[in-house]
């Protein structure tokens, strides 16, 4: 059915268009991974659908778009082109129960204008250029009834326990062009057909179907994989914590228990090798500060083993899909020795953070007499910590 207008119809009845497009978006995106149909999806600010009737609109030779959307999204779909005012852009029609049924109901919307051409577009292929758009219609023009970009495989194929050769293998793309009144009459005759791809109808009726150039990029996309790349984030920390002169006190540095030594002032155990790795993780993670997340005015903390931090830090992660790439820290103080510990403090930072040790780096540095560190007044720590992380991208 054809929807209440919202947006102009850019014809009226008697008008003749030449060149229709059919946006097909009635599906419910089920493997996509979301309760939003991924031709919905906002991905960096766009919409695979938007971005796919754009690219029709930008092009000059096409009369008329109508979009074929699945019941219960009209909201959804107004809000997307509520600032588009392309009269070219016509009111959407709800779609069926299998995409068939869909875009038999978008040629029966697009009917009454009598076009001589009508593309076939799925929504959420939505990198497709207008060279591709092109070679469908010059197809067209020149007489053919039925036109499909598609491209061969790069990979080694096989069919039915054989190996195939490639070049005789062919992947199609969208958009789909027909001569209206041949794609219109075989969804009619064979309207209960369970083909999931409108030129296999012609297949059906022995029309033939000339196939134009695709490319690559004019991929579908159908898993989140086919819109996630990983990016890399850095984050800095940085703490400092004077000498206790609570004598009980222990010291600890990435927590390692160090003997011998007087205990960092703090509310918790006051390791500064953690605090600034925490830092570092929440820095590359955008999630402030430690102390955010443990507020240091909070009497659970008071005397609490900083490897706790990490726990919190390794769950931030996970929810993230995050993975660590790097540590690497700088403990500055006169005494004690770094170095010769730091094969133990890797060991139990890859531990709580379930990482490879050979993932964190750790050294000492000494200021030479000079600031507070320098005048053995404290201990401060710099980390730097490198994570990738999956992002959803578009284009």
């Amino acid at each position: 059915m054809l929807l209440t207008n919202k947006f102009q119809n850019s014809r009226q009845d008697k008008d003749k268009l030449g060149v229709f497009v059919i946006i097909a978006a009635g599906g419910n995106g089920s493997r996509f991974g979301c309760g939003l149909p991924k031709q919905f999806q906002t991905i960096n600010g766009i919409s695979p659908i938007r971005e796919s009737v754009e690219l029709f609109l930008s092009a000059s030779f096409i009369d008329g778009i109508v979009c074929v959307i699945p019941d219960g999204f009209q909201e959804v779909y107004y809000k997307i082109f509520k600032d588009i005012s392309n009269k070219r852009l016509l009111a959407p029609v709800l779609g069926g129960d299998a995409r068939g049924e869909s875009v038999k109901n978008g040629l029966k919307a697009i009917e009454k204008y009598s076009p001589k051409h009508v593309l076939i577009h799925d929504a959420v292929r939505c990198f497709c250029s207008e060279e591709i758009i092109k070679r469908v219609l010059d197809a067209l023009k020149r007489g053919s009834k039925a036109v499909v970009p598609a491209i061969t495989p790069v990979d080694s194929v096989r069919f039915n326990g054989c190996c195939a050769q490639r070049n005789d293998v062919k992947l199609i793309q969208t958009p789909q062009g027909f001569c209206f009144k041949t794609i219109n009459m075989l969804y009619e005759k064979y309207r209960n057909s369970m083909e999931s791809d409108d030129a296999s109808l012609c297949d059906l009726e022995g029309v033939e179907v000339e196939i134009v150039e695709g490319d690559a990029s004019n991929r579908k996309i159908t898993y989140r994989t086919d819109v996630e790349t990983h990016i890399f984030k850095t984050g800095f920390g940085y703490d400092a914590h004077r000498f206790s002169d609570d004598k009980n006190r222990k010291l600890f540095l990435n927590g390692k228990l160090v003997e011998n030594y007087r205990g960092l002032e703090g509310i918790s155990d006051a390791d500064v090798g953690i605090h600034s790795i925490v830092d570092a993780i929440l820095g590359a993670l955008g999630e402030g500060s430690i102390g955010e997340h443990f507020n240091p005015k909070d009497k659970k903390w008071v005397g609490a083993d900083s490897k706790i931090f990490l726990d919190r830090c390794k769950k931030l992660l996970a929810d993230k899909k995050a993975r660590i790439v790097s540590i690497d820290v700088t403990i500055v103080c006169e005494e004690p020795n770094i170095s010769r510990r730091a094969a133990d403090m890797k060991k139990i930072i890859a531990d709580r953070l379930e990482i490879h040790e050979t993932t964190i780096n750790i050294k000492g540095k000494t200021t030479e007499g000079m600031g507070f560190e320098g005048r053995k007044e404290g201990i401060s720590a710099y980390s730097v910590v490198t994570i990738t992380l999956p992002v959803l991208f578009f284009g």
